[in-house]
C-alpha cells in the first residue's frame, strides 16, 4: 500500500519534525505500507502563520499536493493539520481517499468512549474553526466543556525544545489530560498534527490509571488510510461515496476551470 501524506508547511522549515515523523512510520503502520512526505511549495514556512487569509491561500497547494498524488497512483491521502484543511474539497476531486486526521481521530474517539476533548496548540485565533469542525461533524454533544484545551508551552517552544525532547510536550499534554479527565472526557485527542506525532514518540498512550485512551491525530488519520483502503478492496465498496457531496466533476468542466485559474489540466 503507497499512501501520501501531505505536510502544510514547506520541507525547508519542518526537517527536525519530519525526522520524528519519519520514525513514527515505522512504529504505527504494517510492514508493507510506504509513505511518502508531499510538503506544500509554495505554502507555509511557519507554524505560527495562523492567520486565516493564509490558511485560505496554502489550501490551494495542499489540494494541489493531493491530485498530484492520485496522479503518482497512491491509495490514499492523509492531509497533516487538525483543521482538515482541502480535505473536503480534494474529496470531490480526486478518485483516491483523502483523510482529514481530526475527523477520523473524533470518529475513532466516539468509538472508544462516550465523550472527548482535544489537546491542542495554545493557539486561540484557531479555536472558532476547530469548534466549528466539531460541530460540522456532527459531534459538539460527544465532548467535554469547554472542548479545546491549550497546552501551556508556546507553539515556538513546542516545536524547538519539543521536537529535541518530546517528553517535554507529552508532560505538557498529560498534565491538561487530566485536567480533561476531571471533567468527564474518558477519550482525549491530541488535536494538532505537530503535537500528536511528539506525544507518540515520547510512548503518551494513556492516561493511568484508568486507561483513558490519548490519540495521536495523525497516527489515528495513518491507520484510517489503511483501515480504508483495506476494506474498499476487501468488500468491494467505494472506498468514498460519490453521492451530490463528494460527486466528481467532469473532465471538461474541470480542465476549464484549472485553465481559468492558470494551473495546468489534468
Amino acid at each position: 500500500m503507497k499512501l501520501c501524506y501531505v505536510h502544510i508547511v514547506t520541507a525547508e522549515c519542518s526537517q527536525p519534525f519530519l525526522t520524528v515523523l519519519g520514525r513514527n512510520f515505522q512504529k504505527i503502520l504494517r510492514k508493507d505500507t510506504q509513505v511518502k512526505v508531499k510538503s506544500v511549495n509554495p505554502g507555509l514556512d511557519r507554524a505560527t502563520d495562523l492567520h486565516v487569509y493564509f490558511h485560505f491561500l496554502n489550501k490551494r497547494s495542499i489540494i494541489e499536493k493531493i491530485i498530484e498524488a492520485e496522479e503518482e497512483s497512491y491509495d490514499a491521502v492523509v492531509v497533516g493539520c487538525y483543521l482538515d484543511p482541502g480535505v473536503r474539497e480534494a474529496r470531490a476531486t480526486v478518485k483516491i481517499p483523502v483523510i482529514g486526521i481530526a475527523q477520523a481521530s473524533m470518529l475513532l474517539a466516539c468509538q472508544l468512549g462516550r465523550r472527548f476533548a482535544v489537546i491542542t496548540l495554545n493557539e486561540p485565533t484557531t479555536f472558532p474553526d476547530m469548534e466549528d469542525h466539531i460541530r460540522v461533524q456532527g459531534l459538539d454533544h460527544r465532548t467535554v466543556f469547554p472542548p479545546l484545551r491549550p497546552i501551556s508551552m508556546a507553539t515556538l517552544e513546542a516545536f524547538s525544545k519539543g521536537i529535541k525532547d518530546p517528553a517535554l510536550v507529552a508532560k505538557d499534554v498529560q498534565e491538561r489530560g487530566r485536567e480533561c479527565a476531571n471533567d468527564g472526557a474518558d477519550v482525549v485527542i491530541v488535536g494538532c498534527n505537530g503535537l500528536g506525532p511528539l506525544c507518540t514518540a515520547a510512548g503518551l498512550t494513556h492516561l493511568k490509571p484508568e486507561g483513558i485512551p490519548i490519540l495521536d491525530c495523525t497516527a489515528v488519520g495513518l491507520k484510517a488510510a489503511e483501515f480504508i483502503c483495506e476494506i474498499s478492496k476487501t468488500l468491494q465498496i467505494p472506498a468514498t461515496s460519490r453521492g451530490a457531496a463528494f460527486a466528481l466533476p467532469s473532465a471538461k468542466d474541470l480542465n476549464r476551470v484549472r485553465t481559468a485559474f492558470g494551473l495546468k489540466t489534468r
